[in-house]
């Protein structure tokens, strides 16, 4: 099938999975995540409307903004951890770091934002999604979620950085309960760091893949991440 079918047919998912929750239409951003796909594919992907990607690779990120610059106004985040050689790249051409998972890299993304400022290509705190390990994995990163609320009350008081928001990838399984049971435990961290005083309106909850993102929906999501469903099997560089 076609990107232009493939779309279609997760947008469909994503409707019936907001009815199905009781939420209203359109609560739920569809996000493209863009790892190894070729410009052209990511054209044929904004045709359709798309206009929210997520970048695993820095350097991709920066071919793919400067290859869909003029196309619109798209949002590209940072799905992916950021090397701190990789991080003045990262900011200068995503919108948000959707991975961060301490004090210390939000720090490092402070000091960025403060040098950005000084040069005239900033001129406010930087967006980012704090990561969960939900699932406790160790093959995820993310921060324990034991330490969510402590690493969120820090992150909050530095002036440069901005949390949106929570993401996380959730349990990878094909039992239902422990995936929905990851995503029940961020929404739970989520609704809990909105009490922290400056973090009120941190709504975003980025959780949901090709396979789970009606779980995802279910439990609270508000953008989901999705590559296979529109791009298919992942081609390798």
């Amino acid at each position: 099938m076609s990107i232009t079918t493939n779309i279609a047919m997760v947008r469909a998912r994503i409707a019936r999975a907001e009815a199905a929750a009781g939420r209203e239409p359109g609560s739920v951003t569809l996000q493209l995540a863009a790892k190894y796909q070729p410009l052209d594919r990511l054209h044929e992907a904004v045709a359709t409307g798309c206009t929210c990607f997520g970048h695993n690779i820095v350097a991709q990120l920066v071919e793919s903004t400067q290859g869909l610059a003029g196309t619109g106004a798209l949002t590209h985040t940072v799905i992916g951890p950021v090397q701190s050689n990789k991080l003045r790249a990262a900011m200068d051409h995503a919108e948000r770091i959707d991975t961060v998972d301490s004090v210390k890299e939000a720090m490092r993304i402070a000091r960025r934002q403060e040098t950005r400022i000084e040069e005239g290509l900033a001129d406010g705190p930087y967006p980012i999604l704090i990561q969960v390990n939900s699932a406790r994995a160790a093959t995820q990163s993310g921060c324990a979620p034991e330490e969510l609320i402590d690493i969120a009350a820090a992150i909050a008081e530095l002036d440069l950085v901005r949390v949106d928001g929570l993401m996380t990838i959730g349990a990878n399984t094909d039992d239902k309960g422990l995936v929905r049971a990851s995503f029940g435990l961020t929404r739970s961290l989520s609704e809990e760091m909105r009490k922290l005083p400056g973090l009120e309106g941190a709504e975003e909850l980025s959780m949901g893949m090709t396979g789970d993102m009606e779980i995802a929906v279910a439990e609270g999501s508000t953008l989901v991440r999705v590559g296979t469903a529109v791009f298919g099997a992942r081609p390798r560089p």
